[in-house]
C-alpha cells in the first residue's frame, strides 16, 4: 500500500479493471457505500458494497489492492 492508497479492483481472471481508489484515513471507520454500485464495463458485472470497513480494505487487500 502506497502512500496510504488503496485500489479497489474486479477480481476476475481476465479483467482486472480499477472502481476505484480508496484513501485510508487511519479510522476503522463504516464505510458508508451502501447505495452505491460498481458497474465494471469490461465484464459487465454490477456489484454493491454493503458492510464494508476501512480496516476490512487494510487487512484483506495484497500490495494495495484489494479485489472484489
Amino acid at each position: 500500500m502506497e502512500n496510504g492508497k488503496i485500489e479497489i479492483r474486479c477480481k476476475r481472471h481476465n479483467c482486472n479493471r480499477l472502481f476505484m481508489n480508496y484513501h485510508v484515513t487511519g479510522e476503522n471507520i463504516e464505510l458508508n457505500l451502501q447505495g452505491i454500485e460498481l458497474k465494471c464495463e469490461k465484464c459487465k458485472r454490477v456489484l454493491r458494497m454493503k458492510r464494508y470497513t476501512e480496516q476490512m480494505l487494510v487487512e484483506c487487500s495484497a500490495d494495495g489492492v484489494f479485489r472484489i
